[in-house]
């Protein structure tokens, strides 16, 4: 919260902005009080800027069509590039994650992921270039241990996604402006960028790159990925379901603001706008 806080210019210390979370919001903080904080046995290191760059997912709204997925620098903790889409998509996953990450901070020496397949495009070109690291003794990257109506389908993770993408940029940068008790800053530590930077013209876009995987591996990936089936037959019949729908809900910030304060039932009654929208000019 004092992340977010300062992004909108107001700085307030963590000790009054806990005293008046826990008078306004009680059900919230019963709940963090009760949970357990998840600790790690090993201690974890990363040098600088540049050294280890975390990608992971998380799927808890999958079933409703949605993914996020995370860039987070080892050293100063910043999450430098992230998504949200229907389906994990190597394509996506490549070119708005890793490759924005790299463009807008330069060469990582090592990337940790799970054994996912959703990264694989992300590691052949992190290998690929692996030339071009500030540390090339390291390993480029390392792998750790890790309803039926297409319509609705489809309007769901269609409405879902908007929705909490706006919550995830956000928190990406309350997260960025928070600071770290022993560390720091997020935003100030990673003000520098990486040691190592590479010309964009080194990092070829999604198709470039896939096409260049499946020519040099001979192995496919899925290049378009969706939840449920588009039921538009024409872009014209999109725009019109979409101006329906923007007629009633212009403002889906609104939509968040309500459903992560326990009132769901706006964010309920624009899905029906957008499901019936979707059926008329489907």
């Amino acid at each position: 919260m004092t992340g977010y806080l300062s992004t909108l210019g107001i700085n307030a210390g963590e000790g009054r902005v806990g005293r008046i979370l826990r008078e306004v919001h009680q059900p919230y903080n019963i709940l963090r009080c009760q949970g357990a904080r998840n600790l790690n046995p090993i201690p974890y290191h990363a040098e600088y800027m540049g050294h280890k760059l975390h990608m992971d997912q998380n799927e808890k709204l999958g079933m409703f069509g949605v993914t996020h997925v995370l860039a987070v620098d080892g050293f100063s903790s910043k999450i430098v590039a992230n998504v949200t889409m229907p389906v994990k998509n190597n394509l996506v996953i490549y070119d708005e994650v890793y490759r924005a990450a790299v463009a807008s901070n330069g060469m990582w020496d090592q990337i940790r992921v799970d054994h996912g397949r959703e990264f694989f495009l992300s590691l052949y070109v992190q290998e690929k270039l692996s030339q071009h690291r500030f540390n090339t003794n390291r390993l480029p990257y390392k792998q750790t241990t890790s309803s039926k109506d297409n319509n609705t389908k489809y309007c769901v993770s269609n409405l879902t996604c908007q929705v909490s993408q706006i919550g995830l940029e956000r928190a990406v940068q309350s997260w960025n402006a928070h600071r770290i008790p022993g560390r720091g800053i997020p935003n100030m530590l990673a003000a520098g960028g990486c040691p190592q930077r590479i010309s964009m013209e080194l990092l070829p876009s999604d198709a470039e790159a896939a096409r260049m995987y499946e020519d040099e591996l001979g192995a496919s990936l899925t290049w378009v990925s969706a939840f449920g089936t588009d039921p538009f037959s024409s872009e014209e019949d999109r725009q019109q379901a979409e101006q329906v729908f923007l007629q009633d809900y212009p403002d889906i910030t609104v939509l968040f603001d309500r459903a992560v304060n326990n009132d769901p039932s706006l964010f309920q009654d624009a899905l029906l706008c957008l499901i019936n929208a979707t059926n008329r000019f489907a």
